[in-house]
């Protein structure tokens, strides 16, 4: 038995089959590239996180407060709860709180600048964040006189 063998070459059909492999392939690597950029987005950028985080403490410490006052500059508030005094303010790139004035806990990170203001029976917190964000909320102050 003998097997002939001939010199197809490379057919335009050849040509055709790879090239409709190559546009499989290439319309994947699109969808894998928007897919990446929407869970990048969602899960890898936690400034939207932090600052609703930091927007539920807020809320928390300035409920029932006994006073209220802005530090010069709009740099921070002085607040009394509880019977404790406790200071939030922009210091650098972060928001910080202090009781009592010693130490303190950082509330947010990544800021590039800061003011908060009390308007009456309100703080307004107004934050630009390193990557360019900005966010402004306005809590209400519940002052209680004990």
């Amino acid at each position: 038995m003998r097997y002939v063998l001939t010199n197809r070459g490379y057919t335009l059909v050849d040509a055709i089959i790879q090239l409709v492999v190559l546009l499989l392939f290439s319309q994947l690597l699109m969808f894998y590239y928007v897919w990446f950029n929407q869970i990048e987005n969602n899960f890898v950028l936690t400034e939207e996180i932090e600052w609703e985080m930091f927007a539920l403490d807020m809320e928390s410490y300035l409920s029932s407060v006994t006073t209220l006052e802005e530090q010069e500059d709009r740099t921070g508030i002085r607040f009394t709860k509880d019977g404790q005094e406790f200071d939030i303010e922009c210091s650098s790139t972060v928001i910080r709180k202090q009781k009592f004035r010693l130490g303190h806990e950082i509330m947010l990170t990544g800021i590039k600048l800061c003011k908060l203001e009390v308007l009456q029976d309100q703080v307004v917190v107004q934050v630009e964040f390193s990557n360019g964000g900005k966010e402004v909320r306005t809590f209400e102050v519940f002052v209680s006189t004990q």
